[in-house]
């Protein structure tokens, strides 16, 4: 979970993670370890659900024809807090872990 995390720009830098993140690359990555992972699939899935959710941060709207679009669309981009995004994939990497550790750990 970290490493897709890393992968999208959810690490701190000097201790600190500041900035804003697309929406839709926190729900990619999500979508993309849920395929890799169909036995916590319903905690991606629930982790997913908590994005939409999280504060806003704005959003970007490229025109058509901007150099980021192509020439008769126009993007909107929904904008995240990468801390809250953050805080999101480190439950989800806890929520599994605790799921494998019940799971590997003998019955008392």
């Amino acid at each position: 979970m970290m490493e897709a995390a890393d992968a999208i720009g959810l690490s701190p830098t000097n201790g600190e993670l500041s900035g804003t993140i697309d929406q839709e690359k926190v729900l990619d990555a999500l979508n993309g370890l849920a395929e890799d992972d169909q036995e916590n699939s319903d905690l991606f899935a629930a982790a997913a659900e908590r994005v939409p959710h999280t504060r806003s941060a704005g959003v970007e709207e490229l025109p058509a024809g901007s150099v980021s679009t192509r020439p008769n669309e126009a993007v909107t981009t929904q904008l995240r807090y990468r801390s809250e995004m953050a805080d999101i994939f480190t439950d989800l990497a806890i929520d599994v872990g605790l799921r494998q550790h019940s799971t590997l750990a003998p019955a008392l």
